[in-house]
């Protein structure tokens, strides 16, 4: 599964953030696409697989403290019924 995860730096925490995406903790079962920093909000944009939401969710809780996260799931386009 594919998903999009943004991330908007908590006020205060750039420092601590910028550490975090450069390293963050990849579990084995974790595959990272892109991690990008943005020009404007969000601060950053993460792209990944993981096998479920579960692992997703577990894989993206690390930066709860430095950043305000929203994720996504993401399909191919061909995927959605309204595109046929």
């Amino acid at each position: 599964m594919l998903f999009v995860t943004q991330l908007k730096v908590i006020p205060g925490q750039l420092d601590e953030a910028t550490r975090m995406f450069k390293h963050p903790k990849i579990p084995n079962n974790i595959m990272i696409h892109e991690f990008l920093g943005l020009l404007g909000k969000p601060d950053a944009l993460v792209i990944f697989e993981a096998p479920d939401a579960v692992t997703a969710a577990d894989f993206v809780v690390q930066f709860g403290r430095v950043a305000d996260t929203t994720t996504s799931l993401a399909l191919p386009i061909e995927e959605f019924k309204w595109t046929s």
